[in-house]
């Protein structure tokens, strides 16, 4: 299959696809098309953008490219950035969306919608795993944003997939999460790097490699219209995590990280894999210890 990806600058979009291309598809650049860069506007970071750019203007350049998927990953991400950034992010994640759904619509084509766990009521779910069907309570702009976004996917898409990872890590590019910050600070003998999570709480971190093979296979397969939560169902407390990466690393981290723990509004944050399990038969992922060394040697 060719498969396109918007934001493909992203983290996930970088290391998807890479996979892409090493599952015997096709990554089709967007930005890099002679189309795009002849016909298309442009965002700051030279991605073509995708709401400034009508329905019309995304079709041809879908049939250009003869695309036969387009995973929609562009999304303005954050709490904060959203919140300092009210109208781009809604033309970006809402009216943007709209626009490639129909796109690839008027050219019969896949869109996989890479959604965020963060639209269910993690406060309710303090104590359990999050499921496909748990209570929806978006409590951010962002995360309002970003089901409007999927409702807009499962609404309007002739064929469509959505898949909610959580807590992706490792890969090209990841300097966001808790493992990259402390290896990169480790390496670097960087201390006191703001972390802003509980430690006491409990992450399912997925290695993004991972993610992106489950991805792969989603579209590989027969099953469309249905949307998936993508995690390693590996839950850990975060002192646990930190534990490991120390184990890894041979290096303390007592004075590496400095913690904000009230800064973490969602808690306890694991989900449950089991429906991609009964759809797929099974699911193979690294380990956190795995994916920990992986990264580690990686840099």
């Amino acid at each position: 299959m060719r498969i396109g990806i918007t934001g493909e600058k992203g983290f996930i979009a970088t290391n998807l696809a890479q996979e892409i291309n090493n599952q015997g598809h096709k990554f089709v650049s967007i930005d890099k098309s002679d189309y795009a860069e002849s016909m298309m506007i442009y965002t700051d970071t030279d991605e073509v953008c995708v709401y400034t750019n009508n329905t019309e203007s995304w079709t041809q350049l879908f049939k250009s490219l003869n695309l036969d998927c387009i995973v929609h990953n562009a999304a303005v991400v954050g709490t904060d950035v959203v919140a300092l950034n009210p109208e781009h992010s809604i033309n970006t994640n809402i009216l943007g969306t709209q626009t490639i759904v129909e796109a690839a619509n008027n050219c019969n084509m896949l869109t996989v919608y890479t959604g965020t766990t963060v639209v269910y009521d993690t406060y309710k779910y303090q104590e359990t795993d999050i499921l496909e069907n748990s209570e929806i309570f978006p409590r951010t702009n962002y995360a309002v944003q970003k089901y409007a976004g999927e409702m807009m996917v499962r609404n309007n898409a002739k064929e469509w997939l959505v898949t909610r990872p959580l807590f992706a890590y490792g890969g090209i590019g990841d300097m966001n999460s808790l493992i990259a910050k402390s290896l990169f600070g480790v390496k670097n003998s960087i201390e006191n790097i703001d972390i802003f999570l509980d430690q006491q709480k409990i992450k399912d971190y997925m290695h993004v490699a991972d993610f992106c093979n489950s991805v792969i296979r989603l579209i590989d397969s027969n099953i469309r219209n249905e949307d998936f939560n993508i995690t390693a169902s590996n839950p850990h407390n975060t002192l646990e995590i930190v534990s490991i990466i120390e184990e890894v690393t041979g290096t303390s981290l007592e004075n590496v990280i400095k913690w904000h723990p009230e800064t973490d509004y969602l808690g306890n944050h694991r989900l449950s894999n089991q429906k991609f399990i009964d759809f797929m038969e099974f699911s193979n992922v690294r380990t956190l210890s795995e994916g920990i060394n992986q990264s580690w040697q990686s840099i």
